[in-house]
């Protein structure tokens, strides 16, 4: 069922969000789902064979890195540690990182002011080339 409802958008990849623990990697991959988009904070270690399946067989991450609310962000380096980190734990080859892994931030930014809104996003594009300038 879920690989017909994707398979309704015909133009271009289909990406799927979802903000809650134990996102179904293999299912959404198998439907179809070309990348999913996740909440990183709330990964487990047992997600992280999931994960490195995923990217092996071509399925991208939208790794939600930097807070959805306002409030303080981290150096765009310190936002994507976590990342390094799973690609280094996961053996995955580090010039894949930055073609596989897309920056975003955890969620939707509804709840945010536009102003954070702005910062968040902007957060996002240094994080996303501190991670293609430095994959290791």
């Amino acid at each position: 069922t879920l690989r017909d409802v994707l398979g309704v958008h015909t133009e271009g990849p289909v990406v799927v969000h979802s903000c809650a623990p134990d996102v179904p990697l293999a299912l959404l991959r198998r439907a179809g789902a070309a990348a999913v988009s996740l909440d990183f904070s709330l990964l487990t270690e047992r997600d992280e064979e999931t994960i490195g399946e995923a990217v092996e067989a071509g399925t991208r991450l939208f790794a939600g890195v930097v807070p959805a609310t306002d409030g303080p962000l981290s150096d765009p380096a310190g936002s994507v540690m976590g990342v390094r980190t799973l690609w280094r734990r996961l053996g995955l080859r580090p010039e894949l990182l930055p073609d596989a892994v897309t920056v975003t931030p955890a969620c939707g930014l509804a709840g945010a002011s536009p102003a954070y809104a702005r910062q968040a996003l902007a957060h996002c594009v240094r994080a996303a080339r501190s991670l293609a300038d430095n994959p290791e």
